[in-house]
């Protein structure tokens, strides 16, 4: 269990690093659920297979399961995206994220956010690694995008950002929307005027 002074130092130390919210709540709270990962597959998500972040490269529910068994406490951590699901519409011009992507064309903003959330949450891992907790653990928000395309497309490479690089929740099955309630956080679903990107530390 995670001593409840150090639990509101990790809360600072998110907003510090610019989270707009960050809220405490029990590893046993944290939802898991079979129908996530089923998500990344119907229909299938370009990132499944091809994303060492995503599966099937990556931890699968019933490892979860067994994993969070072993933490007593985790933080739910959010960053507001500055864009509106109409503006990423209209610069995706029909295309998926991945396809637009795959043109060397960004989608202004989104990119830039994901990736600052990463290092926000890969941050904050280091910050409560620094406070003691060695199995602390940080899960990002959404897809992978540290390059512009992923090693996991099938050159057998290691990924390029071993440290940096981190699955998003429900990569590995845990269900954002009721982790987030259960933190007494909220997620917009589907995300068209408050979108955020949500993460989760795992603290022991």
């Amino acid at each position: 269990m995670a001593d409840a002074m150090h639990l509101q130092r990790l809360i600072a130390a998110a907003e510090d690093l610019g989270a707009d919210r960050a809220a405490p709540v029990p590893a046993a709270a944290v939802v898991v659920d079979e129908r996530v990962n089923l998500k990344c597959r119907v229909p299938l998500c370009s990132g499944y297979g091809h994303n060492l972040m995503c599966p099937p490269h990556v931890m699968a529910t019933a490892e979860t399961r067994e994993v969070l068994r072993k933490y007593g406490d985790a933080l739910v951590v959010q960053l507001d995206i500055p864009v509106t699901q109409d503006c990423v519409d209209e610069q995706l011009d029909g295309k998926t994220y991945a396809e637009a992507r795959s043109d060397a064309e960004q989608i202004e903003g989104l990119r830039d956010s994901q990736n600052r959330f990463a290092q926000l949450m890969t941050d904050l891992e280091r910050a409560a690694f620094k406070l003691g907790y060695r199995y602390a653990a940080a899960f990002s928000g959404g897809e992978c995008v540290l390059c512009d395309e992923c090693v996991g497309q099938g050159s057998g490479e290691a990924c390029r950002h071993p440290f940096e690089a981190r699955p998003s929740m429900e990569a590995v099955g845990i269900d954002v929307v009721a982790t987030a309630e259960a933190a007494g956080l909220s997620v917009e679903l589907p995300a068209e005027d408050h979108p955020a990107w949500t993460g989760l530390l795992l603290i022991d």
